[in-house]
């Protein structure tokens, strides 16, 4: 029996394609991070196209410098198909199972942290109001004060 050996070509492409599924994998965790901070930071159209903009232009920027670096610039479907495998299987697997859980702790967490500090700002407010009350009461009756000097200062005015 005759075995063949494979070339080294073979593996240094099989390789390619393990770190572009790998780049997939990566690429695909951090839009679910870009989705969670939407989440957390409700914004308008505007802002969420700009988001994807820039997020697209990282995407295209990271694949041609690991283009450039692993395989001199050549680009191959077999590659563009394991980043994609990487991303599909990542989406499908670990973001569609984990990231609610992930999104859900992190909701709790921010709510038993900004909790305290939205009931701390609340009775500062009453506080507020009640003290402005207080200085408003205070300020008519040093206005009332100052009326009643105003007219002693001109009658002394014009009895001259």
């Amino acid at each position: 029996m005759k075995v063949r050996m494979v070339s080294a070509g073979i593996y240094e492409e099989l390789a390619i394609v393990s770190c572009f599924f790998l780049v997939g994998i990566f690429l695909a965790a951090s839009y679910d991070i870009l989705r969670m901070f939407r989440a957390f930071v409700p914004h308008g159209m505007f802002w969420i196209n700009l988001e994807d903009f820039i997020y697209w232009m990282y995407v295209a920027t990271v694949v041609f410098l690991i283009l450039y670096e692993k395989n001199n610039g050549r680009s191959r479907g077999y590659i563009f198909g394991g980043l994609l495998v990487g991303a599909v299987l990542y989406l499908w697997s670990f973001s569609r199972i984990c990231m609610p859980r992930i999104l859900r702790f992190l909701q709790r967490l921010h709510e038993f942290l900004v909790r305290p500090l939205r009931k701390c700002g609340a009775l500062l407010q009453k506080k507020r109001t009640k003290g402005m009350e207080i200085c408003g009461k205070l300020w008519l009756c040093q206005k009332k004060r100052l009326k009643k000097l105003w007219k002693i200062v001109k009658m002394c005015l014009h009895k001259r």
